[in-house]
């Protein structure tokens, strides 16, 4: 019983109960956008007309629905997905609410010019009306109550349907799993159409960066986890940049890798993160044979290690150090460096402790 009068509550105040007869022998139409707001016509409106302006109700919820979602669409393909990680460093508060002010300004818009349009096509074919407030008819029309409980029904299995494909495999699953079977094409393929539906998510480009390497498509790879590495926030976002620098490195384009580090050495939002990229580009240099300007940065990054001694390890940085300063032949520097790490190493061997670039794949 409770859920019967809900349904009947929600249909109310729907556009399907949209007329009702008057005492004085006349109808009232239901507005399609304003519930409360009634057409009284000084006639009882036959069964045959009944069905014509519930045609034009229809026709009408249907455009403006229409066009309120294309102008929503719109709004986040053409504005704020393409300005995702501007709108984000920007002051968020005021983006917010200029966009919803925008989407609110159209929607009203749209509905006052369906309205009036509406209004129109009711006194064209119907005559003169008064505007007066609709009322809620306690005599519920049995057949418009029974088209509202079938489009109900419809929609549920719409969503549950959406719900169930979605819940079985997601897209993004669907394609990392592709990706582990070398299917590189068919990632490519699910991620483009994904990317095309919710552009906004890092992972459509990072899983098809990762395929475009393997084929070969390296200037579209470095695109790809440029674009991921730009929208990501969570903590794998990094392994997105360092991609990019890794196929960088890869082709050869050592100074291409290195102005991206002084782009983001230069924009870092703190001393960690800058102190990360720092500790990244002297790595960098290191697997170039730039020795001199890999000593460089460690020697600054060590005299920051004290001050920042959760990020910067310093026994960690005085191996790697070291590592450099046998590549220079000056061994004596190296093994003092070894010694102020606590490692128990000494030059007999090649120092192995610096990294080479890699390109990975985040376990999804």
């Amino acid at each position: 019983m409770l859920k019967l009068n809900i349904l009947k509550m929600l249909y109310k105040n729907s556009p399907m109960d949209f007329y009702r007869y008057t005492e004085c022998n006349g109808t009232v139409i239901k507005s399609i956008n304003n519930t409360s707001l009634g057409y009284q016509f000084e006639k009882m409106f036959s069964e045959s007309e009944l069905d014509n302006i519930w045609g034009i109700i229809r026709l009408h919820k249907r455009i403006s629905t229409v066009l309120i979602f294309l102008f929503f669409v719109t709004i986040l393909y053409k504005i704020i997905f393409p300005n995702y990680a501007l709108l984000l460093n920007s002051n968020l508060n005021l983006s917010i609410i200029a966009v919803i002010s925008t989407i609110i300004l159209v929607y009203l818009g749209i509905t006052f010019l369906s309205t009036k349009i509406f209004e129109k096509r009711l006194e064209k074919v119907f005559g003169k009306f008064e505007r007066v407030r609709f009322v809620k008819n306690n005599d519920i029309n049995a057949r418009y109550y029974k088209i509202f409980k079938t489009e109900l029904i419809k929609v549920g299995v719409l969503l549950v349907s959406v719900f169930l494909f979605i819940s079985l495999e997601s897209p993004v699953k669907k394609a990392n799993n592709a990706l582990s079977q070398g299917q590189y094409k068919k990632t490519i393929r699910i991620t483009t159409l994904g990317s095309m539906v919710f552009p906004i998510l890092p992972d459509w480009y990072s899983l098809r960066g990762y395929a475009r390497f393997q084929l070969g498509d390296y200037e579209a790879a470095i695109k790809d986890y440029d674009t991921a590495y730009h929208l990501g926030t969570d903590y794998f976002n990094t392994m997105n940049f360092d991609n990019k620098i890794y196929i960088k490195y890869f082709l050869k384009d050592y100074e291409g890798a290195i102005k991206d580090f002084d782009t983001e050495i230069k924009n870092a939002d703190g001393d960690y993160e800058r102190d990360s990229f720092l500790w990244d580009m002297a790595q960098f240099l290191y697997n170039v044979n730039r020795y001199e300007e890999a000593l460089a940065l460690y020697n600054e990054l060590l005299t920051k290690a004290d001050s920042d001694s959760v990020f910067l390890l310093k026994d960690r940085l005085y191996l790697e150090r070291a590592q450099i300063y046998q590549m220079l032949g000056k061994d004596d520097l190296a093994q003092e460096d070894l010694i102020n790490s606590g490692a128990a190493e000494t030059l007999d061997n090649k120092l192995d402790y610096i990294p080479k670039p890699v390109l990975l794949l985040k376990e999804l």
